[in-house]
């Protein structure tokens, strides 16, 4: 179409038509737009996990390394050995039996005792000491057989201690706070049958060991056995040393072993002679049962001897150990007595050796060959070199030469005669530059031996075995022995200047007024008291030595006196990691 001038009119112009949107697609598109999103997330995640991992394990292995390099020290602890306090327990002893002839004598099995003598008498003597508010341990005893049937029957002597009393506090006064210090003495005859060792319990005194001690006596004036013995009650140990056994024609020794313990012990015994150790057989693997006693002849362990020493060791129960001794010079009685152990070391004290007025004569024409005073060393290891010297109470007293040096053998025993040193009761000091044990027998003489009566044969002479002692420390009681009105001397030596309070207590058991003896360096003084049955010993110094000889119409004895000891209120721990 135109227009009046003949222009073309010009058309509206027409927009192009799109196409229908395809909605499916368009929803494939936003659905791949979105999962591409989350896995973009997804990725990112994972990364900045592993980034973040390995920031932790770097860190961890810094503060490691770091660690390592400034690691602190475990935290401070005391690990020194403290004792684990444990509640104390009664101190068990044993106190020698009576001697008697064995029967099977020459076999090496246990021998079963007989006693021989008609007129023979035992008797257990035990005295005690309170504490300060004047409780006195309990103290009881049952007699130690050769069955395996365990401890016999107990027989109290003083009254068992309640708990508190035993494992409480010492206690320093009455109820009413005055002081009583109280003693006991009691007198037992015939403690056990068929001469058996007699086992001692004491109870302990607020947490303490009881003071206490206790003494066997045998006394015979016919019989192949006539003579006196005393014996010390000692508490049983694991070692015991025992010398001055003699195994020679005319000489029985017999070696009883006590287990007094609630447990099985093993015993080993190593002995030793004139050249050194024996090898002895069936002197190891020794079993007892608790309670039980084992004898056997020394003869069978070590024959034809002068002198034999024993070691006695046990593991499992403590032990007790003895040897009862007797003579017969044809048939005639020529001694008896009990050995115990003794003290071992460089230097060594015997407290009481007697030198008779008569010994001499008994030496040179009384037909008793070989029986002078004389000492008993043996060397426990090495090789050693001895130098003797007699104590008397005015200080060193002079001896032959011949008898003041030996020289021992490694393990070998030798004897000193002392025939010569003027009569008296004297100390013996022994120095060695190796340990050594020693004792030393004593002699009395019986004139009345050569009238025979019709019980038998009177001892011509009786022998008094003393042996070495450790020092006495702090209190110690002393029980001295009760049968046929017998004579005691107290012997006491020290090498350094000393002072020991004596207090003796009579049969009634009443506290006498207090002796305080002093003593010289180098000397040994005898202390005597017609009305003491025990004593109460009390000394600060450490190098008192005690002993007790004893003479009755019997005969003559010795026995040592040592002071029992705490074996300590607990078991040294230590803690630590």
């Amino acid at each position: 179409m135109t227009n009046e001038h003949n222009t073309p009119t010009p058309q509206p112009a027409v927009e192009p038509t799109e196409p229908a949107p395809d909605t499916g697609s368009t929803d494939r598109a936003r659905r791949r737009e979105a999962a591409l999103r989350r896995l973009e997330r997804t990725s990112l995640s994972k990364r900045t996990a592993a980034l973040l991992g390995l920031g932790t394990a770097a860190a961890v292995a810094a503060i490691t390394t770091a660690g390592s390099l400034w690691s602190p020290g475990p935290p401070a602890m005391d690990t020194e050995a403290r004792a684990a306090e444990l509640p104390a327990t009664p101190v068990m002893g044993v106190c020698p039996g009576a001697p008697a002839l064995p029967e099977g004598a020459g076999s090496d099995e246990d021998l079963d005792f007989s006693p021989l003598s008609s007129d023979a008498a035992t008797a257990l003597t035990v005295t005690a000491g309170s504490d300060l508010a004047g409780n006195i341990p309990g103290i009881s005893y049952f007699a130690a057989s050769p069955g395996t049937d365990g401890p016999g029957s107990t027989q109290d002597i003083t009254e068992p201690l309640d708990q508190q009393l035993q494992q409480g506090p010492p206690a320093t006064a009455a109820s009413d706070g005055t002081v009583q210090q109280l003693a006991h003495y009691d007198a037992i005859t015939d403690p056990a049958q068929d001469g058996q060792p007699v086992a001692l319990s004491v109870e302990p005194v607020g947490g303490n060991p009881g003071l206490a001690a206790a003494t066997t006596q045998y006394a015979a004036t016919d019989g192949d056995l006539a003579g006196m013995t005393t014996g010390t009650c000692t508490p049983a140990a694991h070692q015991h040393w025992l010398t001055g056994a003699i195994t020679t024609t005319g000489t029985t020794a017999v070696l009883s072993i006590t287990n007094p313990s609630s447990t099985n012990s093993t015993v080993d015994l190593a002995v030793f002679g004139d050249t050194g150790r024996i090898e002895a057989s069936g002197a190891t693997g020794i079993v007892l049962a608790p309670g039980q006693t084992t004898s056997m002849l020394v003869a069978g362990l070590a024959p034809r001897q002068e002198s034999v020493a024993i070691e006695v060791s046990a593991s499992g129960g403590p032990v007790a150990a003895s040897i009862q001794q007797h003579r017969l010079d044809g048939i005639v009685p020529a001694g008896v007595d009990t050995l115990q152990p003794a003290a071992t070391g460089t230097n060594v004290v015997v407290p009481g050796i007697v030198i008779d007025d008569d010994a001499a004569a008994i030496s040179e024409g009384s037909g008793l060959e070989g029986q002078t005073p004389q000492l008993h060393i043996a060397s426990t290891g090495a090789a050693a070199s001895a130098t003797i010297s007699l104590r008397g109470p005015d200080g060193p007293v002079d001896i032959p030469a011949e008898a003041s040096a030996v020289e021992l053998a490694p393990g070998a025993t030798t004897t000193v005669d002392l025939t010569g040193v003027d009569p008296g009761t004297y100390a013996v000091a022994i120095e060695a530059d190796a340990n050594i044990v020693a004792s030393a027998t004593s002699l009395a003489f019986n004139p009345a031996a050569d009238n025979d009566d019709a019980t038998g044969n009177t001892a011509a002479v009786d022998t008094a075995y003393q042996s070495a002692t450790r020092p006495i420390r702090g209190e110690t009681m002393v029980a001295l022995p009760a049968l046929g009105s017998p004579a005691s001397q107290l012997v006491l030596s020290t090498d350094t200047d000393a002072t020991v309070n004596v207090t003796p207590i009579n049969s009634d058991g009443e506290v006498g007024e207090t002796r305080e003896q002093e003593l010289a360096a180098n000397s040994a003084v005898t202390v005597t008291d017609d009305d003491a049955t025990a004593y109460l010993l009390e000394t600060g110094s450490s190098s008192v030595h005690a002993g007790v000889v004893t003479t009755s119409e019997a005969g003559i004895s010795a026995m040592p006196v040592n002071t029992v000891t705490a074996t300590g209120s607990g078991l040294p721990v230590r803690l630590g990691y």
